[in-house]
């Protein structure tokens, strides 16, 4: 499996210990508050977001995939949903589940036998897929977004199943 680290931040800024040393912001809620002087608006949440949700389908496309199973879905908003634990979307669904997940309206995982899509605090996205993916690096990269090998700290140890 390879896996990414897939985020809004620069890696030039992080610290020997792998932490992010800019202010910035990290979640939807953000939006209103200034940083680093400039004022953080919907419309910049919006561009960022979908660069996620861009950068997360273009990997499952280029490893040849059509879909991926939600898992420990978390319904934090208490809307309702038309998809449950296990259930299995097409691609062309995994977009408002991304956004959904960023925004913090739910939690879950997105998982397949040969890939994820797990989300961290603070805006953070990890990828794995079967095989490299040097043209979803690059889309994610067009995007402004950075693409670095780093193993998930959200999958689950199979001896504990």
């Amino acid at each position: 499996m390879n896996e990414y680290r897939v985020t809004k931040y620069n890696p030039a800024f992080r610290d020997q210990w792998d932490h992010y040393t800019r202010a910035e912001w990290t979640m939807f809620k953000d939006i209103g508050e200034t940083y680093s002087g400039v004022l953080f608006t919907r419309e910049e949440y919006e561009r960022v977001e979908e660069a996620y949700v861009q950068a997360a389908l273009s990997f499952l496309r280029e490893s040849g995939l059509s879909s991926i199973r939600i898992a420990c879905i978390e319904n934090r908003s208490k809307q309702p949903l038309d998809f449950d634990n296990d259930s299995v979307l097409p691609l062309d669904r995994i977009g408002e589940i991304i956004r959904r997940t960023l925004r913090e309206e739910i939690y879950c995982r997105l998982e397949g036998s040969e890939c994820f899509i797990h989300f961290g605090w603070d805006y953070y996205m990890y990828i794995g897929v079967p095989h490299p993916c040097p043209r979803a690096q690059a889309r994610a990269a067009e995007l402004g977004l950075y693409v670095e090998e780093f193993a998930s700290p959200y999958v689950e140890d199979e001896a504990k199943s």
